[in-house]
């Protein structure tokens, strides 16, 4: 009896896909008779989560029925073989985005995504937290580290392009299995642009080798950021990539500031790189640390050429307008050597090394090797380094097209 069913059902469904052919008119099968036409389906452009309301299993990732966990939408995305070519936006409902509530870290993102959260500026517990901790195995392998010493909380990798805004990324517990182990809140290895979003977020440990954002071997620019650590705000170093093609793996650090704070505030450095990184900055807030800038971080591959840096004035374009007051030690340290570093229309510690009691320079100065100070330190076997600090140059007149008077004859 139920085969009988099935075989009419069976029979029912080909009777009525045939009909759906025919109302169509458009299909025909390879005899030249109507057949189905296959669905149509969306380019995936937008997908929801909401860590309250929101569900892995029933969810569609929609406005309507969004999606609990980030990991979740991540896994979709990578997943997906037909994306809007305008891009995919994943939408976050405030909430903490931890482990207890079904993600799993670290989050990897690998394809081109915009991550968007909302109610920034009310602080982690009023707005998007991104919150955990998950051993980072990628980044163990791309630099021959031992397992487990690296942990992250969000990695971005190749070829991935992400934009991240109004989101906290960061861990409210951190517990490493030893010394020797180091944590990041967000690892770079492809290319992150971000704009007000903190990094570094809920720490509260006093641990050392927790740090703010990792950037290895990829580029990193950040509009109007918080950025926060023990150890340091920023890292940059080149990666075993770089070997492969010329400009692959060397990492590029931009922060500017439209509107909010720019801001990194680590307890040993705000940034540090490996000697190979660009970085360039304007408009920043170096807070806390011993160090704002010192290019000391130990080297994954030879450095093959000299990073750019330009706090103002420089290759990068840098406006300059960065405050580096308040280093407990040194706010640039230069160890390597071939480093020029440059610093134009900044403001410094006061009435040190030559800044006058606004903490400008009136003048062009040039530090070399051997130069100590609150300011300015160059180590005397950072042989051709040099830090330039003082006004930009004032804009050449442009020419007038318009021929001047002509002198009467007398």
């Amino acid at each position: 009896m139920q085969s009988a069913w099935l075989s009419r059902l069976f029979f029912a469904v080909v009777a009525a896909i045939g009909v759906a052919g025919v109302v169509s008119g458009t299909a025909c099968t390879r005899w030249g008779k109507p057949g189905p036409v296959p669905p149509t389906i969306a380019p995936l452009s937008a997908i929801f989560v909401d860590p309250h309301t929101g569900s892995d299993t029933s969810g569609n990732g929609s406005s309507a029925k969004p999606y609990k966990t980030l990991t979740k939408a991540v896994a979709v995305l990578a997943a997906s073989k037909n994306r809007s070519q305008s891009g995919v936006t994943i939408t976050l409902a405030t909430g903490d985005y931890v482990a207890a509530n079904g993600e799993k870290f670290p989050i990897v993102v690998p394809a081109s995504v915009t991550i968007n959260g909302t109610n920034y500026g009310m602080g982690p517990s009023s707005g998007t937290f991104i919150d955990g901790v998950g051993q980072d195995t990628i980044f163990e392998n791309l630099v021959h580290a031992p397992a487990r010493t690296a942990y992250a909380t969000l990695e971005v990798i190749p070829p991935a392009n992400v934009n991240l805004g109004d989101v906290y990324v960061g861990a409210s517990k951190i517990s490493l299995p030893s010394s020797r182990a180091g944590y990041s809140s967000l690892d770079v290895i492809g290319a992150v642009l971000a704009g007000n979003s903190a990094f570094g977020a809920g720490i509260v440990t006093s641990l050392r080798n927790v740090s703010g954002v990792l950037v290895a071997g990829g580029s990193f620019n950040c509009g109007s950021c918080q950025i926060q650590a023990n150890d340091f705000g920023i890292g940059a170093l080149a990666v075993p990539a770089a070997t492969s093609s010329p400009g692959a793996g060397v990492p590029t650090v931009t922060l500017t500031r439209s509107v909010g704070d720019s801001t990194i505030a680590a307890k040993i450095v705000d940034v540090i790189t490996d000697g190979s990184a660009n970085v360039t900055v304007s408009n920043s807030a170096f807070n806390r640390a011993a160090y704002a800038f010192e290019d000391a971080l130990p080297q994954a591959v030879p450095r093959t050429a000299p990073g750019a840096i330009d706090f103002g004035g420089g290759a990068g374009g840098s406006t300059g307008g960065n405050s580096f007051i308040g280093a407990r030690r040194t706010e640039i340290a230069v160890t390597r050597r071939s480093e020029a570093v440059s610093a134009l229309d900044d403001v410094w510690n006061p009435n040190q090394q030559g800044a006058n009691r606004n903490g400008q320079y009136p003048h062009k100065v040039t530090f070399k090797p051997g130069a100590a100070g609150k300011n300015v330190t160059v180590l005397g076997g950072a042989q051709a380094s040099t830090v330039t600090v003082g006004p930009a140059a004032a804009p050449s007149p442009t020419p007038s097209g318009s021929p001047g008077p002509t002198a009467s004859p007398t």
